[in-house]
């Protein structure tokens, strides 16, 4: 009768985005402690961590210390009767580092032998299992081209369940293919495919690395389980995330996960709609104001992901400069609201102009273009002229083009042109 704890996708470290790394690491942080406090309500007989216990590129030294304490934590509330905790078995990630260097051995010690970290000797071909009561755990950690190196391993992986029918797990961190919703950009070479797992004598294959929280998979034989990520990975993500409990039946139940702050991404506008710039200020703004609103009321934190989308025919520019100022002044009054993040997908109608007969000179070209500024065309016509006559002084001769410190500057003026002109028609 053994109880399963699984969870993976931790992150612990991560302090993205950087203008509010701080809060970010907290919240990693707190989902940790929620799922440790989890597996102790549920009095589980091991815990199984499938991958990115740790995010290497941003982790501190106190990270590893903080994850040390919160598993010496788990092990000291659940004792079985010979005085011994739950084992631990922790899995390489994609983000835990390589089979030479990884972040696993930061929390290993001596002493702390309900550690297991697992799944790189797998790697190498040799065959490695752990039991816990009559269930046998079998990791294979992270590989980039785990397509085709699981059939050099797949003997040894064989070989670690041999004379056993199960109940049996084997735990991975790369996409399957036929289970997962595989990311675009996402090679072959660098997921299995449920044909992998067909023939292994297993019932539940338990597999990290994909951080939406996903139903779990039955096929004829066995359990697909993707143990998703414990708090959000980016501003984008509002999905539900938790950790898993696995029953004596390998019959996975899914606990969430009350994250720190609120996560809210919300588009305004769409891809195929034309808005004034006017209306995707005042709809962000009625957007945000509403969010901060439930902030007050429910006594949360929260963050707010604003993404316009669709056309208008101003410059898309100056609805970041009308709203910036305003949603800063929002989130002045609405302490509860610790961070704003503005994403400007709007795209301009571009005008159709009818250019002069090919016979004029460039400069009549010019002139035509620049007929939608007005009274200050012929300051952008002046400009133009002094380009060109830049051109024909500095350019490169492999390139044509001006260095960027010679382009700067005219590149301000023609900001300074366009703000004048959009002042002067709005």
């Amino acid at each position: 009768m053994v109880k399963i704890g699984v969870f993976s996708d931790t992150h612990v470290g991560k302090s993205t985005p950087t203008n509010i790394g701080d809060l970010r690491r907290q919240a990693y942080r707190h989902a940790f402690t929620e799922a440790i406090n989890i597996f102790i309500q549920e009095g589980v007989d091991c815990v199984i961590h499938a991958g990115d216990l740790f995010e290497k590129k941003s982790m501190t030294p106190e990270d590893s210390v903080f994850v040390k304490n919160e598993l010496q934590r788990l092990v000291d509330s659940i004792r079985n009767k010979s005085g011994s905790g739950p084992p631990v078995f922790l899995l390489r990630g994609n983000h835990d580092g390589s089979p030479e260097s990884n972040t696993l051995g930061y929390v290993e010690h001596p002493l702390a032998r309900y550690l297991k970290p697992f799944g790189d000797r797998t790697l190498r071909g040799e065959a490695e299992y752990y039991d816990v009561g009559d269930i046998r755990v079998v990791g294979i950690s992270y590989h980039t081209y785990i397509g085709t190196k699981y059939n050099e391993i797949e003997p040894a992986v064989v070989k670690s369940f041999a004379d056993r029918n199960g109940p049996n797990i084997v735990v991975v961190h790369n996409f399957i293919r036929g289970y997962h919703n595989i990311p675009d950009g996402v090679p072959e070479h660098n997921t299995y495919t449920l044909d992998d797992f067909a023939d292994l004598p297993v019932q539940l294959v338990i597999s990290g690395h994909y951080h939406s929280k996903l139903v779990p998979m039955r096929t004829k034989d066995k359990h697909f389980l993707s143990s998703c990520a414990t708090e959000a990975e980016d501003l984008s993500d509002e999905g539900e995330h938790g950790v898993w409990i696995v029953d004596e039946n390998l019959t996975p139940r899914f606990e969430p996960i009350t994250a720190l702050h609120q996560i809210r991404s919300i588009q305004v506008g769409k891809e195929d709609a034309t808005e004034p710039l006017d209306w995707f200020v005042e709809s962000a703004l009625t957007e945000v104001k509403s969010y901060a609103n439930l902030l007050q009321q429910t006594s949360s934190k929260g963050i707010i992901r604003i993404v316009l989308s669709g056309n208008t025919d101003g410059e898309p520019y100056v609805i970041e400069r009308l709203l910036e100022p305003k949603l800063a002044k929002m989130k002045q009054a609405n302490p509860r609201l610790i961070h704003y993040e503005l994403v400007n997908n709007v795209q301009p109608i571009h005008r159709t102009v009818q250019l002069p007969a090919a016979a004029t000179s460039g400069i009549d070209y010019a002139a035509k273009v620049l007929e939608p500024l007005g009274e200050l065309q012929l300051e952008g016509t002046k400009l133009t002229e002094e380009i060109q006559l830049a051109l024909d002084e500095r350019a490169s001769e492999k390139t044509q083009q001006l260095t960027p410190s010679d382009r700067h500057p005219f590149i301000q003026r023609w900001i300074e042109l366009l703000e004048e002109t959009e002042g002067k028609t709005s």
